[in-house]
């Protein structure tokens, strides 16, 4: 078998331009892994030598929350009347009310002091939720909701504080035109 001059030298230029083109592929590659390594190494040793600060938190929510709660209860019945419209002991003993009749539970985050004292400020000084959701360091939703649980305890207790009159009017009423269109009989 005869192998021409110009084949033979068309593979040769062949051989050469595939072991050029591997041998530039592998420069090409050997380059671009030693570009992403020398970037690795410089994000490295920047976040190495970066001062961190620890940052606290602006407030501390709860210890703030707890003072509010505290400085309503702790200065004075009259302050406290100002702010909920009653005196810390019968606060107290409202919270004593709601829980033994099982109408209000404490959560892991809000105390039942904190659902009815809130609940107070929106319905004795008609306050809105936002402002409330900002002083307490609450979001709204969560005001909101537990308003709502406060309020429907509070609406139950109705069967137990309130008795029925019965029939009967007493006969001062029943007598007087004062009352009479109030008390027909």
């Amino acid at each position: 078998m005869f192998i021409s001059p110009y084949f033979l030298g068309f593979i040769i230029r062949k051989l050469h331009f595939l072991i050029m083109d591997s041998k530039i592929n592998h420069v090409t590659c050997m380059g671009a892994a030693v570009t992403v390594i020398a970037v690795g190494v410089a994000i490295i040793e920047r976040e190495r030598s970066r001062i961190y600060i620890p940052r606290e938190p602006r407030i501390n929510a709860i210890a703030q929350r707890e003072f509010y709660i505290d400085s309503i209860l702790n200065r004075g019945d009259r302050h406290c009347v100002e702010q909920i419209r009653m005196k810390p002991i019968v606060l107290y003993n409202l919270c004593d009310v709601l829980t033994s009749r099982n109408l209000l539970r404490s959560t892991q985050n809000v105390s039942i002091r904190e659902q009815v004292i809130v609940f107070l400020q929106i319905i004795g000084r008609n306050q809105i939720f936002r402002f409330i959701s900002g002083v307490y360091y609450r979001f709204v939703e969560t005001i909101h909701r537990y308003f709502k649980i406060v309020l429907k305890a509070v609406l139950k207790l109705y069967k137990h504080l309130i008795k029925d009159p019965g029939d009967t009017v007493p006969a001062e009423i029943m007598n007087n035109r004062r009352f009479y269109p109030y008390f027909k009989v």
